[in-house]
């Protein structure tokens, strides 16, 4: 396999992780199989660690400390300005290493994301912080943490970037445009120029809806989804559906996270007399 090949088997791998796991230190090691009470775990690094590991290019579970460490990943020559990494000397892989609370530990480091996809100077980052797997873009998260302070004053920005996966002689060049695409089966999403789309997994656009794409990639619209115990209702043009709705004649009310609701109701009258269920809006 080509470089090119196996970062985007770790990025798809990554893809598996993004909204299941919950966040834990000490069960860091349940990343990929289940603990006792039937849910996965990781943190910040073990969950790239581990992904790693899972495609067959494993280097060990380290914490934040061990990656900067570990003399089986090379430093990145990173130009960083105002607390952004440059995005010509990235790679999908690339693992960013942030400062963060604790002075004892090697250059403050407390946190690191993976670069998930590349679309010119636009990197999206996946990680696991405090919450659940997730991507963001790279440029707001990064200015973000450069302008958040510790309690011990200095910037939580980016130390460093490390890698794994080295370059071959001759990089593949990327033949994929990021961005909604149409295909023969249905509408995929693709979150980078390495041929990465998301599939199980939920995805925000950039209008702030929500869409839920199934096991091929594909965009599931007009359909009922059982989620994490409860109902969610795909529309015609594939968002998550929320406030009140009427599916075979029938009407629903689904709060403001998606989520169908099955206790009783009251719905009252707004100003022109149409009955709303209350906090939903229109």
């Amino acid at each position: 396999m080509t470089a090119h090949e196996r970062r985007a088997a770790v990025a798809a791998k990554y893809g598996t992780l993004i909204g299941r796991n919950l966040y834990s230190q000490p069960l860091r090691d349940y990343c990929y199989r289940k603990y006792d009470d039937g849910y996965y775990y990781s943190d910040c690094s073990s969950s790239i660690c581990l992904t790693y590991d899972e495609v067959g290019e494993g280097f060990g579970n380290l914490n934040t400390a061990g990656i900067y460490q570990s003399d089986k990943l090379t430093m990145v020559d990173a130009a960083i300005t105002g607390g952004v990494p440059d995005a010509e000397t990235l790679r999908v892989g690339d693992m960013l290493e942030f400062a963060g609370n604790d002075a004892s530990r090697p250059e403050r480091i407390g946190h690191v994301e993976m670069v998930h996809s590349i679309d010119g100077d636009h990197v999206i980052l996946c990680g696991h912080g405090s919450g659940r797997p997730s991507y963001k873009d790279m440029a707001a998260y990064c200015r973000s943490r450069y302008n958040t302070l510790a309690p011990g004053g200095w910037r939580k920005g980016i130390v460093c970037v490390r890698r794994y996966i080295l370059d071959d002689a001759d990089p593949v060049q990327p033949a994929y445009i990021p961005g909604w695409h149409q295909e023969e089966d249905g509408w995929r999403y693709y979150l980078g120029t390495d041929g990465f789309f998301v599939r199980n997994a939920w995805y925000q656009d950039t209008d702030g809806k929500w869409y839920w794409f199934d096991a091929s990639g594909r965009m599931v619209h007009d359909t009922w989804y059982f989620y994490k115990d409860h109902w969610y209702y795909l529309g015609s043009d594939g968002a998550m559906c929320v406030g009140q709705i009427t599916v075979d004649g029938k009407w629903y009310v689904m709060d403001a996270e998606g989520r169908m609701i099955t206790e009783p109701v009251t719905l009252t009258p707004d100003k022109d007399g149409a009955l709303r269920y209350p906090g939903l809006g229109d």
